[in-house]
C-alpha cells in the first residue's frame, strides 16, 4: 500500500521587534498513515541584514535561503527570531515521516517594530550652589516595556555662573555638550544650581537599545532667599569687653551658612564704643569690617570710656547675597563691683572637690562674672591647696586667675593630715574686683572597715576575693586600695593570686587597687586543712584596721575519666573528645588527660595526634584538656581487640586508669 506523505500546518504570526519564539508551539503535524515526523526543514525567505531568522544549538543565526534540517526530536531546539526594525518576511516549513517529505508549507511572520521611549523632566528649581541627581527629576517610560540603555544630557547655560551636569568623568560639562550616560551610571549624574540666582534651558533624551527618544526640554532656576541677621540694643559698662557674636542672631530660609559679616560703627566720639578684632585693636567709626564667619568669634566691642548710646549695623553673607543692615544701639554705663562669697568648710584629708559649688556671686547690674581670683594663705606641708589644670599644686599665698568658664576645673584637695587654714575669694565682672572673702577650710578624716567572713573552699579550687570583701566608711570615702596578707606558710596551703604574681608567698603585704579587686583571687591547699589571711582597707588618707579570716582547704577527690568499649571499622578514625565522659567530685575541671595503648600487634589500633601521626603502644600520651579535640584513635588493619586505657588529671590529682575494648571489625 503506498505512503501517504505528512502535512505541516502553522499560522501566520506577529512578533514584537528582536523577540524570540520557539517554533514548536505554532507547528501542527499530521500523517494519515499514523507516521510519525523523524525530521523537518525551515526555509527562510527574508534576506534583508535587519530581517527575522532561524536559530538552532548549531547556528545561531541562519542565513536566508537555506534548507535548515532538524531532527523531530530537537523541534523543541528551533527557534525564530523577529527582525530588527518593522516588516514582513515569508517562512517556509515541511516534515518527513521516514517514507516521504511532505510539501513545504508557507507562513507570514510579521516584525512589529520598535516604539521610541518617553523620558521627561519638569520644570525645577534648585538653590545656588546646591547639588542634586538628575535621576530625581526624570522620569521614563516605554510603550514596548524595555529598559532605557543609556542617556543623553545637554546644557544650554553658557554663563560663568550658570548651573552645570557634573559625572566621574567630568566635574563640570560645558554647556552646549552632549553628555552620554549609560543607565546603569544613572546616579552618577549630577547637576549643581548656578553660583548665582537665574534660569536656562536643559534637556534630555532616553535610548532603549534600538531607538532614541525625542529631547525634552526643561528649565532649571537657580534660587536663594537673603540671610536675616538681627542684633538687640545693648547695654554694657564702661570700658567693658563683650563679643558680639553672643548678641546676634543668624537666620536663613535655605539653610545656608554665613560665611562671612560686616559690621559698621556710627559713633565718632573719641569716647564712644568701638570694634576690635586681632588685625585692627580700634577700628575706626564709619568704617566697613569685613569679618569671615570662621573668626566671628574674634570681634569685640569695647564699652566707651564715658557713659552714652551710639548706633551700629551688621549684616550677613550666606556665600551668594548680603541680607539687610540691621542697627542696634550700645550703651555704655557705670559699673558695680560684684560680690562673691564661700563660707567656710569641711573635707576629708586628701579629699578632692570644686570650690565652684561653694561659691555664691551676685551683681547689681546682672553683669556676667567673668574672672575670680583664690589665695590660699595654708602654708604648711600637708595643709590644703588649689589644682588647676596648669599647675597640680599651687603654692599658698600665691594669687591663682581663674576664668569663669574655667571654674568647673578648679578644685581643692584637703590636707594630707587633719587641721585648718584660712583662704580667699574674689570675682570680676568684666570691668571691676569685688572685694576679698575669707573662708575657713577644715581637713578632717575617719578610718574605714574592711571584713571578710571564714569560707570553705575545696582543693585547689578559686575564689574572687572581690566576692567576699566588704568595706565602708563612716565619711563615705570611696576605698582607693586593699592589702592582703597570707598567714598559711605550709607549701601546700592556700595562697594569694594577682596578674602580675601567679603565686604571692606568704607573709607578704599584698597591695590591690580597688579598681582592681575583682582581679585578686585566692586559691584553697592543695591538701586539706585551715589558714588564717587578713584584709585591710585605705581611704585615700588612712588605714583600716586588720581584719582576720580563716580560709578551710578541703580535701581532693581524684577525677573520673572513662571511654566506653568501642567498635571501629578497619583503619576508621574517631574523635578521642567525642567518646570521652569526665566528673569530678569537687567540680574541678580536667586539664590534661593520659592514655595508653596496650594492643602491641603490627596491625592493632593505635592514637594519632598532631604531634606524633602514630603512637607505639606501651606510651604514656600526655594531652592538654585544651588539645583534647587533637586526639584521634584509629581502628586496626585487620580485625581484632584490644585494651586501651585513659585517666584525666584536675591539676592536683591524677585519677585511677580506666580500661576500654577497641574492636576492629569489617
Amino acid at each position: 500500500m503506498a505512503n501517504t506523505a505528512p502535512v505541516v500546518t502553522i499560522g501566520n504570526h506577529s512578533l514584537l521587534y528582536n523577540q524570540w519564539q520557539k517554533i514548536q508551539p505554532w507547528l501542527t503535524y499530521a500523517d494519515s498513515d499514523g507516521n510519525p515526523a523523524q525530521k523537518f526543514q525551515f526555509w527562510d525567505g527574508g534576506t534583508s541584514a535587519s530581517s527575522g531568522y532561524f536559530w538552532t544549538s548549531t547556528n545561531s543565526h541562519w542565513a536566508a535561503n537555506t534548507t535548515i534540517e532538524v531532527a523531530a526530536s530537537d523541534l523543541s531546539d528551533v527557534w525564530v527570531r523577529a527582525g530588527a526594525v518593522g516588516g514582513t518576511e515569508t517562512l517556509w516549513v515541511r516534515a518527513f515521516d521516514g517514507t516521504d517529505w511532505g510539501n513545504w508549507t508557507s507562513f507570514t511572520l510579521t516584525t512589529i517594530p520598535n516604539t521610541a521611549p518617553v523620558v521627561t523632566v519638569p520644570d525645577v528649581q534648585l538653590h545656588t550652589n546646591t547639588w542634586t541627581q538628575a535621576q530625581n527629576w526624570l522620569t521614563y517610560s516605554d510603550a514596548n516595556g524595555d529598559a532605557a540603555t543609556k542617556y543623553q544630557f545637554w546644557d544650554a547655560g553658557t554663563a560663568a555662573t550658570s548651573a552645570y551636569f557634573w559625572t566621574s568623568a567630568s566635574d563640570h560639562w560645558a554647556a552646549n555638550t552632549t553628555i552620554e550616560v549609560s543607565a546603569a551610571d544613572l546616579a552618577d549624574v549630577w547637576i549643581k544650581g548656578g553660583s548665582t540666582t537665574g534660569s536656562e534651558t536643559m534637556w534630555v533624551r532616553a535610548f532603549d537599545g534600538t531607538d532614541w527618544s525625542n529631547w525634552d526640554s526643561f528649565t532649571l532656576t537657580s534660587t536663594n532667599t537673603p540671610p536675616v541677621v538681627t542684633a538687640s540694643d545693648h547695654s554694657m559698662h564702661v570700658d567693658q569687653w563683650i563679643t558680639v557674636s553672643n548678641w546676634l542672631s543668624y537666620s536663613d530660609a535655605n539653610g545656608d551658612p554665613a560665611t562671612k559679616y560686616q559690621f559698621f560703627d556710627a559713633g565718632t566720639a573719641a569716647t564712644s564704643a568701638y570694634f576690635w578684632t586681632p588685625d585692627n585693636s580700634h577700628w575706626a567709626a564709619s568704617t566697613t569690617i569685613d569679618v569671615s564667619a570662621a573668626d566671628l568669634a574674634n570681634v569685640w566691642i569695647h564699652g566707651g570710656s564715658t557713659t552714652g548710646s551710639e548706633t551700629m549695623w551688621v549684616r550677613a553673607f550666606d556665600g551668594t547675597e548680603w541680607s539687610a543692615w540691621d542697627t542696634f544701639a550700645v550703651t555704655s554705663t557705670p559699673n558695680t563691683a560684684p560680690v562673691a562669697t564661700i563660707n567656710d568648710q569641711s573635707l576629708h584629708v586628701n579629699q578632692w572637690t570644686k570650690p565652684g559649688g561653694w561659691l555664691a556671686t551676685s551683681d547689681a547690674e546682672g553683669d556676667t562674672i567673668t574672672k575670680y581670683q583664690f589665695w590660699d594663705g595654708g602654708a604648711g606641708a600637708t595643709s590644703a591647696y588649689f589644682w588647676t589644670p596648669d599647675n597640680s599644686h599651687w603654692a599658698a599665698n600665691t594669687t591663682i586667675d581663674v576664668s569663669a568658664s574655667d571654674l568647673a576645673n578648679l578644685w581643692i584637695q584637703g590636707g594630707s593630715t587633719t587641721g585648718s587654714e584660712t583662704m580667699w575669694v574674689r570675682a570680676f565682672d568684666g570691668t571691676a574686683w569685688s572685694n576679698w572673702d575669707s573662708f575657713n577650710l577644715t581637713s578632717t578624716n575617719t578610718a574605714p572597715t574592711a571584713t571578710i567572713n571564714d569560707h570553705t573552699l575545696n582543693a585547689a579550687q578559686w575564689a574572687q576575693l572581690v566576692n567576699w570583701t566588704t568595706a565602708s566608711d563612716a565619711d563615705g570615702d570611696a576605698i582607693t586600695k586593699y592589702q592582703f596578707w597570707d598567714g598559711g606558710t605550709a607549701a601546700n596551703s592556700a595562697y594569694f593570686w594577682t596578674p602580675d604574681n601567679s603565686h604571692w608567698a606568704a607573709s607578704t603585704a599584698i597591695d590591690v587597687s580597688a579598681s582592681d579587686l575583682a582581679n585578686i583571687w585566692v586559691r584553697g591547699g592543695t591538701a586539706g586543712g585551715t589558714d588564717t589571711m587578713y584584709v585591710r582597707a585605705f581611704d585615700g588618707t588612712a588605714w583600716s584596721a586588720w581584719d582576720s579570716f580563716v580560709l578551710t582547704s578541703l580535701p581532693n577527690h581524684a577525677p573520673a575519666a572513662s571511654i566506653s568499649d568501642q567498635t571501629l571499622h578497619v583503619n576508621e578514625w574517631s574523635q578521642i573528645s567525642n567518646l570521652l565522659s569526665y566528673s569530678d567530685t569537687d567540680g574541678n575541671a580536667a586539664t590534661g588527660y593520659q592514655f595508653w595503648d596496650g594492643g602491641t600487634g603490627a596491625n592493632s589500633g593505635y592514637f594519632w595526634t598532631s604531634a606524633n601521626s602514630h603512637w607505639a603502644a606501651g606510651s604514656a600520651i600526655d594531652v592538654s584538656a585544651a588539645d583534647l579535640d587533637d586526639i584521634w584513635m584509629r581502628g586496626g588493619a585487620t580485625t581484632g581487640t584490644e585494651t586501651m586505657y585513659v585517666r584525666a588529671y584536675d591539676g592536683i590529682d591524677w585519677g585511677a586508669w580506666h580500661a576500654f575494648t577497641l574492636s576492629t571489625i569489617v
